[in-house]
């Protein structure tokens, strides 16, 4: 099956993680500190990359370690399926439904695998931490801290979820175990946790803090803030050329820290606060939006959880069945909602919501008088309503990336294109422009826009001369700055589809 997908590649994402890991590979520490991604993934893939192995081996790595991760995200689900009281016929169907998802997450190319390592390790500590018997070992707390810290190796966001989520977690086990030993145990639980994952991520942060030269935990969250902020012009990438992070990496995202963006703050102006909540509504629906891709049956879902746990307090603490799953939900949407929301964020509410239903349907035919079809009706809708996506985009993204990898070899074999490349960019060819550049092994340092506009001949020649360019693809039949290209030499004679490579150094 894997044969199906070893092409595809994710973008700049998994272009700059595949490079960090090759960076560790070579012992260059330097340069392999990294701010904005985290470290866990690329260091998993070191054991691949010791033997210098090709661009594409690289690449399909990342699918076997994915489906690894994969493999232990089921079983991890698996035990979590046990905090959600169901038949087993329906936990059965479930885990059946959730070979599917994970299947998905690991082979789809929209899909980046830290966040299929992230949902793993959140998978595990929420079997940990969902656990009734919590307080009756020590070992839980310790396990805990271990998965959190884990998961902020994995990637930054999982510090201020861990932290908000174990602290309020660890609170209601504390008001629910009225026992005083309980309790104390308890308290000794939320001690350990919290100390083991300070120990490990504080040994990161102050890692990479050193090379920043200031304080802090990561730079993707405050990266990304900038990024949405009311004056902000995008990722800076995608304007303009600009010089790879370092000699070895393909594009400036492989460390995007050192971009200067503008900063900002709700707080600074009344525009800003109400600016902020445009952001902040704005992802509210786009989340809502994400959650009925899930299923026809995801938002119902979430809305009974809710309806159910409309109710005093002092008993609802106590309904843990319902508060856990949808508080947890809810924290995890709620930090993303005050930047941006992606589908691929969101797919450990997916799991969730489906161990949900599940708990939901088992209620059901406990206070109903359902027949043996009608209950085998119900399963079958409810797994063939979570199946559709999976199934459908799995089955649509075979050999995708095929063209890029293919169209790579002939640039690279038939007339070997290396060196400094650079692109148009007016049809988003950049992306497409660095799949290339990746398999070729080359530098991609940006395309022919300058304020989202396409720059003058004169600017594209200095940035030609100022990067020393090799070469120029030209995509899908664009006039933009012809006549500046009419002056070198076009490599391929117009035999390839929709490109034209121009020798821009003199080769």
């Amino acid at each position: 099956m894997l044969k199906y997908y070893q092409y595809s590649i994710s973008g700049q994402d998994l272009i700059s993680v595949i490079s960090i890991g090759q960076l560790y590979a070579e012992g260059d520490l330097h340069n392999a500190i990294n701010g904005y991604w985290g470290p866990l993934f690329s260091w998993l893939l070191v054991p691949f990359l010791l033997f210098k192995s090709s661009q594409f081996f690289a690449l399909y790595s990342t699918k076997i370690l994915s489906l690894i991760i994969g493999f232990f995200t089921l079983i991890g689900i698996r035990f979590l399926s046990y905090r959600f009281e169901m038949d087993e016929k329906i936990r059965l169907s479930i885990l059946f439904l959730m070979i599917f998802v994970v299947l998905y997450f690991s082979l789809i190319p929209s899909f980046f695998p830290m966040d299929l390592l992230l949902l793993c390790f959140l998978v595990y500590y929420l079997y940990f931490i969902f656990d009734p018997n919590y307080s009756d070992k020590l070992f839980n707390g310790f396990v805990c801290g271990i998965l959190g810290a884990m998961a902020y190796l994995t990637k930054e966001y999982a510090l201020p979820f861990f932290i908000v989520h174990f602290v309020l977690f660890n609170m209601f086990h504390y008001v629910n175990d009225i026992s005083r030993v309980k309790r104390r145990k308890i308290l000794k639980n939320f001690a350990i946790g919290i100390v083991v994952f300070f120990i490990i991520a504080g040994a990161w942060s102050a890692i990479i803090s050193d090379k920043y030269g200031k304080i802090t935990t990561g730079t993707a969250g405050q990266y990304n803030y900038e990024l949405v902020g009311p004056d902000s012009q995008g990722i800076p990438m995608w304007n303009g050329f600009m010089k790879p992070t370092n000699d070895k990496a393909i594009t400036t995202w492989e460390d995007p820290s050192y971009d200067k963006l503008i900063k900002w703050s709700p707080f600074h102006s009344v525009k800003n606060f109400i600016f902020q909540l445009t952001i902040i509504g704005n992802n509210i629906i786009k989340t809502i939006g994400i959650i009925q891709t899930f299923s026809i049956f995801a938002i119902l879902i979430l809305i009974a959880y809710i309806v159910v746990c409309i109710q005093p307090p002092r008993k609802l603490i106590s309904d843990t069945d319902y508060l856990y799953p949808l508080t947890t939900i809810l924290l995890f949407i709620g930090g993303y909602i005050l930047v941006f929301v992606e589908f691929r964020y969101l797919i450990l509410v997916n799991i969730l919501l489906i161990l949900m239903g599940g708990y939901l349907i088992n209620k059901l035919f406990k206070k109903t008088s359902l027949t043996d079809i009608g209950k085998i009706v119900l399963i079958i809708l409810f797994i063939s309503s979570f199946i559709l996506l999976p199934v459908t985009s799995i089955t649509q993204e075979i050999n995708e990336g095929m063209y890029i990898y293919n169209l790579s070899n002939i640039l690279s074999n038939q007339y070997n294109i290396h060196g400094n490349l650079a692109s148009n960019g007016e049809n988003s060819q950049y992306y497409t422009s660095e799949g290339v550049a990746y398999f070729l092994n080359s530098p991609y340092y940006g395309t022919n826009l300058i304020n989202w506009k396409i720059s003058s001949d004169s600017e594209l020649e200095n940035n030609f001369i100022k990067y020393k360019i090799d070469y120029y693809l030209l995509w899908d039949n664009s006039t933009a700055n012809i006549n500046l290209l009419s002056k070198y030499k076009e490599v391929t004679n117009g035999t390839i589809a929709g490109l034209k490579v121009y020798a821009i150094n003199g080769r």
